[in-house]
């Protein structure tokens, strides 16, 4: 759908556009034709100028005064209807940063326990069979599971400091 290059109200299937006029883009509806046709007639050129309108940032030659957020702005006829219906919620006041939170999440703690047990378990099954039965591929599978444990531990202690905001050490200046 096109909308109204003067207001912002969507265009059905009547669009009217300035013909032999390229400096005048866009298309319009006939209330705002009419008013910058008068206004080109009476000039010789648009005096009106396109202002953006508070929410959209879409520039247009005729916006709207709307009471917004507590104060008063000018908005496009669509952006007008959403404010003066209700569908924009308020925005909240975001003062800084977010806090970080008391305690690690449920899941992080159990990932973090999951990655322990992996290593302990791993290192144990290594150590059980390098008996007399000794195997590689147990071996192996051992180590291999005892390393993806580390690495799980690793990456939730990582991910626990950014979470908690500590920050990491840079590393040393080389100049």
């Amino acid at each position: 759908m096109a909308h109204c290059s003067g207001c912002g109200c969507t265009l059905g299937w009547k669009k009217y556009k300035f013909q032999r006029m390229w400096r005048i883009p866009g298309y319009y509806c006939k209330s705002c034709m009419m008013e910058l046709g008068k206004e080109f007639d009476k000039y010789g050129r648009l005096t009106s100028i396109a202002s953006p309108c508070h929410m959209c940032g879409v520039e247009y030659y005729f916006l709207k005064s709307g009471k917004g957020e507590g104060k008063h702005h000018k908005y496009c006829v669509i952006c007008n209807e959403a404010i003066k219906n209700g569908v924009i919620p308020k925005k909240a006041k975001k003062s800084g940063p977010r806090p970080p939170p008391k305690q690690l999440p449920l899941t992080m703690m159990i990932f973090a326990g999951l990655g322990g047990l992996m290593m302990v378990m791993g290192l144990i099954f290594t150590m059980m069979s390098t008996g007399e039965d000794a195997n590689v591929l147990n071996i192996v599978f051992g180590a291999a599971t005892t390393a993806m444990g580390f690495v799980l531990v690793r990456r939730t202690l990582k991910s626990r400091s950014l979470l908690l905001g500590a920050k990491r050490p840079s590393p040393p200046d080389m100049s």
